[in-house]
C-alpha cells in the first residue's frame, strides 16, 4: 500500500518502483519526476519499493530534487574526466546550493581545452540515456576493489563513512562510485 501526500492509496505489487507508481497517477508527472520521498527519506524512482510507504514525487520545482539532479550531474561529469583522462583519480562530487562540484586528482591541471573536451562528452553520454544504477556492496569488498583500482580517496571515504553494507552507484557500464545516493534514472 502506497500513502500519497493527499492521503490517497494506491496497491502495488511487491517491487513497484516510485516512477511506476507516478506513471499510474499520470504521464506528465512521470516525464517530470526526479527523485522520490519514501517515508521522508530521498529514493531513487527505479528502485523498488520495499513494503507499505508514504511517497512523494519530487520534480524539478522542489529544491530537493535539483540537490538530486546536480549530484547526478557531478556523476556525470566525472564519467567523462574518466573516459577522456582514465588516470584520474576520484575525491568526493557532491551538490551545492549553487550547482556542483568533483574533486579529481591528476598531475597535469584541467586546461579550458580540457574543460570544453569533458563537457562535450558530458553532452554526447547524457544523449545515450544511461541509467544510474544502484548496488550494495560488502565494506570488505569495496576496500579491495577501490585499492586495486588505485582509488585511495575512495578507500579513505569509505574506511571514514561507510556501514559494513553500502552504497555503490553505476553509470552505464562506465563509471562506479562509492555514493548514498539518490539519483535520477538516466543521463
Amino acid at each position: 500500500t502506497v500513502t500519497l501526500p493527499d492521503g490517497s492509496q494506491k496497491k502495488a505489487p511487491a517491487g513497484t518502483t516510485p516512477l511506476e507508481i507516478a506513471a499510474s497517477i499520470g504521464r506528465r508527472l512521470a516525464e517530470d519526476a526526479v527523485v522520490a520521498r519514501i517515508d521522508g527519506e530521498l529514493y531513487d524512482l527505479t528502485r523498488p519499493l520495499a513494503g507499505d510507504a508514504k511517497l512523494e514525487i519530487l520534480t524539478s520545482r522542489d529544491a530537493e530534487a535539483l540537490r538530486v539532479y546536480r549530484h547526478s550531474t557531478a556523476h556525470l561529469m566525472a564519467a567523462a574526466v574518466l573516459a577522456l583522462y582514465p588516470e584520474t583519480k576520484l575525491g568526493i562530487g557532491p551538490a551545492t546550493d549553487t550547482g556542483f562540484f568533483y574533486d579529481f586528482q591528476r598531475d597535469e591541471k584541467f586546461s579550458p581545452e580540457d574543460l570544453a573536451k569533458i563537457e562535450a562528452k558530458m553532452w554526447e553520454l547524457r544523449k545515450q540515456a544511461l541509467p544510474y544504477g544502484r548496488k550494495l556492496t560488502p565494506k570488505a569488498e569495496g576496500l579491495k576493489k577501490y585499492a586495486e583500482m588505485g582509488e585511495q580517496m575512495k578507500c579513505e571515504l569509505i574506511s571514514e563513512k561507510a556501514d559494513e553494507v553500502f552504497t555503490e552507484y553505476t553509470l552505464g557500464d562506465r563509471f562506479i562510485d562509492f555514493c548514498r545516493g539518490p539519483h535520477v534514472p538516466t543521463t
